[in-house]
């Protein structure tokens, strides 16, 4: 299974809520189960990364074992999870290279000539 961290992530996240006795937790033995159904309802037509996305299903369960006092939805977890990090655009000038900007004009003036005809 491509997606075993992402099963690993919510195992171990799952088990953590457990802890908490939340209400309408499932029973223990359930968690395994319970798991797999949120494995199933999280990466049904997403694509995830593990190096970008890990640290944001660890926050998610976070942010949920911080918040609710009843049992979440994988619903919940996808509201509770931050955005992923941008990376940061930086303003930095690209140097010219006069011999491609003569190649580019003398290309477009054989162009534009060309289609005089």
């Amino acid at each position: 299974m491509e997606t075993n961290w992402i099963h690993d992530e919510i195992l171990d996240g799952l088990s953590q809520l457990l802890c908490l006795s939340l209400d309408r937790t499932p029973a223990a033995d359930m968690i395994a189960g319970t798991a797999m159904g949120w494995h199933r309802a999280i990466t049904d037509e997403r694509v995830w990364d593990q190096q970008l996305d890990t640290p944001r299903f660890r926050k998610a369960f976070t942010n949920l074992m911080k918040g609710r006092r009843m049992w979440p939805s994988p619903a919940d977890f996808m509201e509770a999870m931050p955005p992923r990090e941008q990376l940061a655009l930086t303003k930095q000038p690209i140097k010219a290279n006069p011999e491609r900007a003569q190649r580019a004009a003398a290309e477009l003036a054989e162009f534009l000539g060309g289609r005089q005809h």
